[in-house]
């Protein structure tokens, strides 16, 4: 017979430990699977889940009386937003703007308003995105329209209102970010004869915006 190599029989004490083995790592491959599945489902749910945002800040706004030019407002800006998706949100507004003085006339002006409405992101890179919006609600607004040169009709009116405008957001962390934004702000208000007119404002507003939700994990995800 040629030379050969010798397989010694496999004992019990040996099948015992393969089966053992065997048990341990089936054990071992269904436990690294179920926490791979359920850190997947939650990666899916932080994904697919909305995101939450507040931001408050300072806002100007231009609010021009007929006759007699603009007026300049200054105040104080709210805002919450809810992220549908990648891309669609929407959100509340508010704002509360005044000066004290107007044209000398010792009477202030104000305007509160609170809209809301949709909000959509166009481009996003890195940790800025540029976003749009369409708003609407209702505003109050208090202020004068000139009758003649020493008399003015002084007032309040509450009409809905609208709002059009665009801004840009940079994270500068996991949970704040930097926002500013304008819009063409569209209330209404009396004219000199009591006639109410609408009003096209120039609103202005620099934000610092809270992330309730890490919107950076999700934004990288997505």
């Amino acid at each position: 017979m040629g030379n050969g190599t010798m397989i010694a029989p496999i004992g019990k004490d040996d099948m015992r430990k393969i089966k053992i083995a065997g048990k341990v790592g089936f054990f071992v491959i269904m436990l690294v699977g179920s926490a791979l599945a359920q850190n997947r489902a939650a990666e899916l749910s932080a994904v697919s889940g909305p995101t939450y945002d507040f931001s408050t800040g300072y806002a100007y706004l231009a609010m021009p009386i007929p006759a007699a030019g603009h007026v300049h407002l200054n105040g104080l800006a709210a805002s919450g937003s809810i992220g549908l998706g990648p891309r669609w949100g929407v959100t509340l507004d508010s704002s509360y703007l005044r000066t004290s003085d107007v044209f000398g006339t010792s009477h202030p002006v104000y305007v509160l308003n609170t809209q809301g409405g949709p909000e959509f992101i166009p481009f996003e890179f890195g940790r800025a995105r540029i976003f749009v919006r369409a708003l609407a609600g209702a505003a109050l607004v208090d202020g004068i329209a000139p009758v003649s040169e020493t008399k003015y009709l002084h007032g309040w009116l509450v009409r809905p209102s609208c709002a059009f405008g665009a801004g840009f957001e940079h994270d500068v962390s996991e949970r704040f970010a930097l926002r500013a934004n304008g819009d063409y702000l569209r209330t209404s208000f009396f004219d000199s004869t009591g006639a109410v007119l609408p009003q096209g404002n120039l609103r202005l507003t620099v934000s610092l915006v809270f992330h309730l939700t890490n919107r950076q994990t999700r934004a990288v995800r997505n």
